[in-house]
C-alpha cells in the first residue's frame, strides 16, 4: 500500500500552464456504534454533513441532485440489511482549518454513494475541477471517500434523560458556534488589531442584529495561534483540568473551580460535557461554565461559555436550549507535525475568545477595548507556555 501520510510536490497541466500543487492524503479505520445507513445519510445530506463535521466544514451546499433516491433499512431474519441506493449530488464545500490565520479551501465536488456488496457501501468524492477547470479554485480533491461495512455484532443504543439531552444540545450549539467563529470563512470578516506585535492577532465584530439567539449588543471575537512546546495531549489535559484552570483563565484567578456534573461523550475520559462552578473564597458563585472537551487522533478541543444559573436550571428541568444565547470561547490543539498526538514534540494552539462589549459598535472597537482583549489573549498564551515548562504540569 502507498504511504498516505506523506506529502510531495507535483505539477499538473492547467489552462496550458504548469501550476505547482501539494499533494496531501490520509487514511484511517474506525469502529462506530452507528447504523451504517445513517452514516451514508449524513454524508449525502449537506445539512447533516456540515453539522457533524462543523470543525472542518464551514459551508456545504447542494448545487444539483440528479439522482435523488432514499436510503432505507430492512430487517431480514432478525439482521439489519443496508440498501444503499445509487445516488449522486453535486456540492460546493468550504473546508477550514481551526484558525483564522489559515485560509479556507473551497471546492466543487460530485459525491457518489453506492452499495458495493452485501453489507458494504461506498461514498466517494470527485473534484468537478478535473472536468471543468476553474482558475479561481486552487484546491482540487482527488477521488477520495470511505467504505462502510456492517458488522455482525449489531449496534449500541444510548438513552439519556431529557435534562441531560438538553445539556448536550446546548453544548453542541456552543461548539459549532466556536468553530464557525474560528475559521477564515468568507462569512467571517476578520480585521487586524491596531497594536504593536499584534500581526497574528485578528479580531472580528459580531452584531446581535446579524445573528439569531445572540445577547443584545455587540461582541468581539479575538483569536491567535501560538506554538507550545508540549504534545497536544499534554496541553489538552492541562486545559481540561479544573485544578489547573486558574493558571491560565483570568476569570478564575483567586477562585476555586469545581466540576459539579458531567456527561461522557465518547470512549476517551477527556471526551465529555461538563458543568463547572467557579466560587470565590467566600463560597459565593462567581460564574457557571458549560464546557465541552474532546480529543481525536488529529487534534484536541476545549470549548466553554458562561451560563446563568437560572438558565441551567431551566434546561435541566426539560426546557428548550435552542434560544439560549451563548458566547463560546476555547482552544483548538493540533500537533505541529505529521507524527500525531503522541509523537509530536509541540502543538499549535489556537485560542479564540468571544466577549460582549457594550462600548463597541458594528464598525468600531474603542482603543480601550482593543487593548483589553489583546492583553487577554496574549496573557493566556504566555500562561499556557509557562505552564508547559513547569515540572508540576508534566503530565503525559
Amino acid at each position: 500500500m502507498p504511504n498516505l501520510s506523506s506529502s510531495r510536490c507535483i505539477s499538473v497541466s492547467h489552462l496550458e500552464s504548469l501550476v505547482p500543487l501539494r499533494s496531501e492524503a490520509s487514511r484511517h479505520a474506525e469502529f462506530l456504534t452507528v447504523i451504517p445507513v445513517h452514516i451514508v445519510e449524513l454524508l449525502m445530506d449537506m445539512n447533516q454533513y456540515s453539522t457533524v463535521f462543523s470543525n472542518i466544514v464551514s459551508r456545504a451546499v447542494v448545487l444539483a441532485n440528479p439522482s435523488l433516491v432514499d436510503h432505507h433499512l430492512q430487517s431480514r431474519d432478525g439482521a439489519l440489511q443496508v440498501f444503499c441506493a445509487l445516488e449522486t449530488v453535486m456540492i460546493a464545500v468550504e473546508f477550514n482549518a481551526p484558525s483564522p490565520l489559515l485560509p479556507t479551501r473551497e471546492c466543487h465536488l460530485a459525491r457518489h454513494s453506492k452499495q458495493l456488496a452485501s453489507g458494504i457501501c461506498g461514498v466517494v468524492d470527485v473534484s468537478l475541477e478535473s472536468l471543468f477547470p476553474n482558475p479561481l479554485i486552487r484546491y482540487r480533491r482527488r477521488p477520495s471517500g470511505c467504505l462502510i461495512q456492517q458488522l455482525p455484532n449489531g449496534v449500541a443504543k444510548k438513552t439519556v434523560s431529557p435534562g441531560r439531552e438538553n445539556v448536550l444540545r446546548l453544548a453542541e450549539r456552543m461548539t459549532r458556534k466556536f468553530w464557525a467563529n474560528l475559521s477564515d470563512s468568507a462569512e467571517n470578516i476578520w480585521r487586524p488589531v491596531p497594536l504593536k506585535e499584534a500581526e497574528n492577532v485578528p479580531a472580528m465584530i459580531i452584531n446581535a442584529e446579524d445573528e439569531e439567539r445572540q445577547l443584545p449588543g455587540t461582541s468581539i471575537v479575538i483569536a491567535t495561534t501560538v506554538w507550545v512546546p508540549a504534545s497536544p495531549r499534554r496541553v489538552f489535559d492541562f486545559l481540561n483540568n479544573e485544578g489547573t484552570r486558574n493558571q491560565w483563565d483570568t476569570l478564575t484567578y483567586g477562585h476555586h473551580v469545581r466540576e459539579t456534573g458531567y456527561i461522557d461523550n465518547g470512549c476517551d475520559h477527556g471526551n465529555r460535557v461538563s458543568i463547572l462552578e467557579v466560587k470565590s473564597t467566600e463560597d459565593q458563585i462567581v460564574v457557571i461554565l458549560l464546557q465541552e472537551t474532546y480529543t481525536t487522533l488529529t487534534g484536541c478541543y476545549v470549548t466553554f461559555a458562561p451560563v446563568e444559573a437560572s438558565t441551567l436550571d431551566m434546561i435541566l428541568n426539560g426546557g428548550s436550549p435552542e434560544n439560549v444565547p451563548i458566547l463560546p470561547s476555547g482552544f483548538s490543539i493540533l500537533p505541529d507535525g505529521p507524527k500525531g498526538n503522541e509523537g509530536s514534540t509541540g502543538s499549535l494552539v489556537t485560542m479564540a475568545f468571544q466577549i460582549l462589549d457594550t462600548a463597541s459598535s458594528a464598525t468600531y472597537i474603542p482603543p480601550d477595548s482593543v487593548a483589553t482583549i489583546f492583553k487577554l489573549v496574549m496573557d493566556t498564551a504566555e500562561c499556557i507556555k509557562a505552564a508547559m515548562f513547569n515540572p508540576l504540569n508534566l503530565g503525559t
